[in-house]
């Protein structure tokens, strides 16, 4: 089944990038436990910024850490699906229960390159 993803891409600073997002029903269902991420705009807006070692092994899988307003790092996992799909898993629950989010809810990612974190606002 098709996913219907409204996204919103604009360059904040030369090292950071803003992706907003709907959030569709298996984005937040529990059993998923992963946000798929604009596969476009994520291989040509943020990985160009990311560094090479952190690339080469997406599709083996790397912790990243996802931080929100309050502060709070989540430590999620980015993989590259064999589908081609680049996705948030692992921890991802951990921020749906703890922003109550929802489907319908937009988010808004920023990858930082300088800090090599992503925020969610």
């Amino acid at each position: 089944m098709a996913e219907n993803i409204n996204l919103e891409l604009s360059s904040q600073t030369t090292s950071s990038w803003l992706m907003k997002k709907i959030l569709v029903g298996s984005d937040v269902d529990q059993k998923n436990n992963r946000l798929r991420l604009p596969k476009r705009e994520f291989e040509e807006f943020v990985i160009p910024e990311m560094e090479w070692g952190l690339v080469e092994n997406l599709e083996k899988s790397v912790e990243v850490i996802v931080k929100d307003v309050k502060g709070t790092d989540y430590h999620v996992t980015l993989v590259k699906y064999q589908n081609g799909s680049y996705n948030f898993v692992d921890k991802w629950n951990d921020i749906v229960k703890a922003k109550g989010l929802k489907e319908g809810d937009q988010i808004t990612l920023m990858w930082d390159k300088d800090a090599e974190i992503f925020y969610i606002m």
